[in-house]
């Protein structure tokens, strides 16, 4: 290949940068590591010394917040070390790959000329073996950078809370029931995964609370709110709050006895006043989340407190009241025992994940865009747990375990109320006066397809495989497509809906703020299997279990039952 000098002067000049570029980002690395080898901030003497103080007064409240406090900032600047050493081997290798193809590139423009015998090397020889031993160099630095990115990775502790690499990838596993919902079990908002998909079969498909018909049960709940009902086995919980006091309820799934009240009020750092918020939602709007072991709950003033299955408190903390349009409304998710918050507020939007157990805070990823009222939902792709969030502007995903972004996508604006549906293999976003987009998860993740015609302002969709339904505020019901986003059919119910979907036993389940529901076969063509009215108000979506079904209407909780 033939080169004006011009050109090559360039190239020549690419190459030198290059190199010294590439030179300098390896002395900066090698001196990150070592600095972070000799003075670890995860093994910082101060925090270590505070926590040992802790150990011996687990009851201060002071040291503990201290230990928190420090150990976040500790492990914020372990992490930052982490990425700028990834982010230079990357730069490392770009460097390499770029010198050396800038030498491949002159080392080809010129050839040396036969030598005569006795007589001195030429110029342009003496260039070509320059340049090979020059190639031969940067070949030397390509691989140096390759097994550096390696052994600088391979370098870092495991500072996730695991307690070795081995136990680590075990967390990781994807439980075999990950992906099948429980037909006893509903740990969260809208159940499993908070997918809006409910377990089980035989659940009934016509009642009527005002008669009493196929009603088991119903029990007034003490408190006003607007949070659903989750279960684990025979116990249901629910909240309920009138400022000052916040409480998080123990039902009797047999018989709607409550069985325990765990009080969640007076926690050191209560705000004095109430943040602004939307009257009508209330201070108890996010649903409770349990995993067997503990029973979490939050409430609108920042409340967040931790009990067990017994209903004593294990810890309680506030997080300071979110102050935003129309207040707190995120439910709360629990995966391998980490409690995912997702905490929106007009100062900062963030996922926070805490153990179950001792409360302490794991991490705090704060994300990017504008407060929304959404709740996190749980997803496997590609063999990943994955903690997806509907937000503004941006669709995100996240570790669970630390909490570390794994893709996004600009997809919303406006006021995001709904929580994302998922399948196999899409995510499924959607707000009001905005648009419904269906995403390709994970690397590489875009819009699949988007429509504007049916957009829900606070209910979620709810997806299978094949098909998405979604409930809209102003009473249309409309099926998708899920692959596609072809329209199959779409009705419109007269009322509003506010509670979300939930798929079931080949159903679809949809409640209106009257408190109807709605039943209809999930299926690409409409059949309207029944309209089953509460007897009062309901913005609260249902919980299946054991062939029955729950509902808070707005002053009781409905066992529904055809057994």
């Amino acid at each position: 290949m033939e080169l004006n000098d011009k050109t090559k002067g360039i190239i020549r000049g690419v190459s030198h940068v290059t190199a010294g570029f590439t030179m300098v980002v390896a002395v900066l690395m090698i001196l990150s590591f070592v600095q972070l080898k000799t003075i670890n901030p995860v093994d910082n003497p101060v925090l270590q010394s505070i926590k040992d103080e802790y150990d011996k007064d687990p009851n201060n409240a002071g040291k503990a917040e201290q230990v928190r406090v420090l150990d976040l900032m500790a492990r914020k600047a372990y992490f930052s070390s982490q990425w700028q050493i990834d982010t230079g081997s990357y730069l490392l290798l770009a460097g390499a790959i770029i010198f050396i193809v800038c030498q491949r590139l002159l080392a080809g423009t010129e050839k040396p000329l036969p030598k005569q015998p006795g007589a001195k090397a030429d110029l342009a020889t003496e260039r070509v073996m320059g340049r090979k031993t020059l190639l031969s160099a940067g070949s030397v630095i390509f691989i140096t950078a390759i097994t550096g990115s390696l052994l600088f990775r391979s370098g870092f502790p495991d500072v996730s809370g695991a307690e070795s690499d081995n136990s680590r990838n075990v967390n990781r596993r994807i439980p075999k029931d990950a992906l099948k919902p429980d037909k006893t079990n509903y740990p969260f908002f809208r159940g499993h995964n908070g997918s809006g998909v409910g377990g089980g079969t035989g659940y009934p498909d016509s009642w009527n609370g005002e008669n009493g018909t196929n009603i088991k049960w119903k029990t007034a709940i003490p408190k006003t709110g607007k949070s659903s009902p989750v279960i684990w086995g025979d116990k249901i919980f629910i909240t309920g709050a009138e400022d000052p006091a916040y409480e998080l309820y123990c039902i009797d799934k047999k018989n709607g006895n409550i069985l325990w009240t765990a009080l969640a009020s007076g926690i050191e750092g209560q705000p004095a006043e109430l943040p602004d918020m939307d009257h009508d939602a209330g201070l108890a709007v996010s649903s409770v989340a349990t995993d067997g072991k503990s029973v979490c709950a939050i409430f609108a003033n920042g409340n967040l407190v931790c009990t067990d299955f017994d209903g004593k408190i294990k810890w309680a903390k506030n997080l300071g009241a979110p102050e935003n349009a129309y207040g707190y409304s995120s439910s709360l998710v629990i995966y391998e025992e980490i409690l995912l918050v997702q905490y929106d507020d007009n100062n900062k939007v963030s996922l926070m994940g805490f153990n179950t157990s001792s409360g302490d805070m794991l991490y705090e990823t704060i994300r990017e865009g504008r407060p929304v009222w959404s709740s996190p939902v749980l997803a496997f792709f590609d063999g990943t747990p994955q903690v997806i969030i509907n937000g503004n502007p941006f669709v995100s995903a996240y570790d669970p375990f630390t909490g570390t972004p794994l893709w996004k996508v600009e997809c919303l604006t406006g006021d995001v109320g709904p929580s994302v549906a998922v399948n196999s293999t899409m995510v499924y976003a959607v707000t009001d006066y905005a648009k419904l987009a269906a995403i390709k998860p994970g690397i590489g993740s875009s819009i699949v397809w988007e429509d504007n015609t049916f957009t829900p302002d606070v209910s979620s969709p709810v997806a299978n495989d094949e098909f998405l339904f979604l409930a809209t505020g102003s009473g249309d019901v409309a099926c998708y497509n899920a692959a596609k986003g072809d329209t199959m059919w779409t009705h419109y119910f007269e009322d509003q809906f506010y509670a979300s979907p939930i798929l079931c036993d080949d159903k679809v389940y949809l409640v209106d703020r009257s408190g109807v529901t709605h039943i209809v076969r999930a299926k690409g063509e409409l059949e309207i299997i029944g309209h089953s009215p509460l007897g009062e108000r309901s913005d609260c979506t249902p919980a299946f279990s054991d062939r029955e079904i729950f509902i808070r209407g707005k002053d009781n909780l409905y066992c529904i039952s055809g057994n």
